[in-house]
């Protein structure tokens, strides 16, 4: 495991698809404004959040986070998600995820299973904070949309656990939308 996160390189045009300024984004964040101008972009774990803290207060959608974990277009897919997409199953879609990030990154991505139930957790190992909550909904949205180019069908948790407060109501009531970093999905 190394001790930085990757950040990939198609984020800055992402948030300019989303009408989102990636200078903006750096600045809000707090960050050295030619960072999305490197090769191999690293950061450590502080400024990682720091870059998620940075979208959620530039964007000032409590739906964004959802929206830049969406990737439709194969395109734009990363080696990882590519051989997430050739997996067997959901299940062993999320288990190659698990690995490449044990391997690559100071996160975890966790399944416990429970029954006939199976919980998807993010855990950043080298945090001294709470995860931004537009990073929980990033995850969330970059796990169900693997899920759901993969089996090509939808793919809907059976059970969500909030850990934060509801905020906006109006978004919280998708049958998508999570507010932790627990999934609980049918086996």
């Amino acid at each position: 495991m190394t001790n930085q996160f990757r950040v990939s390189t198609t984020l800055p045009r992402k948030l300019e698809e989303l009408r989102l300024s990636p200078e903006t984004v750096l600045r809000q964040a707090g960050l050295p404004m030619g960072l999305f101008n490197q090769e191999k972009i690293l950061v450590s774990t502080e400024e990682f959040f720091a870059l998620y803290r940075g979208i959620a207060e530039a964007s000032n959608d409590p739906g964004f986070g959802l929206k830049v974990g969406t990737e439709e277009r194969i395109e734009h897919y990363d080696p990882i998600k590519i051989a997430a997409l050739s997996a067997r199953s959901f299940r062993d879609a999320v288990q190659r995820l698990a690995r490449y990030k044990r391997l690559t990154c100071p996160e975890e991505i966790r399944l416990v299973e429970r029954g006939n139930e199976c919980a998807v957790q993010f855990v950043w190992l080298l945090a001294h904070e709470k995860e931004p909550p537009l990073l929980v909904d990033v995850c969330f949205a970059w796990i169900v949309s693997i899920g759901r180019r993969g089996t090509r069908r939808p793919v809907n948790p059976k059970r969500v656990e909030l850990q934060r407060a509801s905020a906006h109501r109006d978004i919280t009531r998708m049958p998508w939308y999570s507010a932790r970093r627990i999934w609980i999905w049918p086996l």
